[in-house]
């Protein structure tokens, strides 16, 4: 496995958590609104379906879903540690930034190059001497000085 493919994986495993984390809070946010926004049953003659609707289980399901994600923050915070430590010892500073706002915060090339104001190319170019120079999933887990 080449360096790209290896760097990838093992950036990858704090990924996969930040993505189904951004997808609980979505869901999480989603009932919030659903839940502070119910009132009272407005009655004007109108037959309505058979579906009960109540409220006890979607604060359950809010309960759940805040379980769920601070479990996954729990979780991921080892990853996120051996991440950091090893993007904090790249001689340049732009490419720890674009590999932190990619791995760590799930940001696409295009909104990084925005961000620290470099062109999408020379970003992307950045990002793959890095990915590619480097092998991050060593023991000490830094790139060689």
């Amino acid at each position: 496995m080449n360096n790209f493919d290896s760097n990838k994986k093992y950036f990858g495993r704090y990924l996969r958590y930040v993505k189904q984390i951004e997808r609980l809070t979505e869901r999480y946010n989603e009932l919030s609104v659903k839940v502070s926004s119910t009132h009272s049953v407005n009655l004007n003659g109108m037959p309505k379906g058979n579906h009960d609707y109540f409220l006890d289980d979607d604060i359950v399901e809010l309960d759940e879903l805040d379980h769920r994600i601070r479990l996954l923050k729990k979780e991921s915070m080892n990853f996120r540690r051996e991440i950091t430590i090893a993007l904090d010892h790249l001689d340049n500073p732009d490419c720890s930034e674009i590999l932190e706002k990619h791995f760590i915060y799930n940001k696409p090339i295009d909104v990084i190059a925005d961000d620290i104001y470099k062109s999408e190319r020379q970003t992307a170019r950045l990002y793959s001497q890095t990915m590619n120079g480097y092998r991050f999933d060593k023991e000490d887990n830094t790139p060689p000085s």
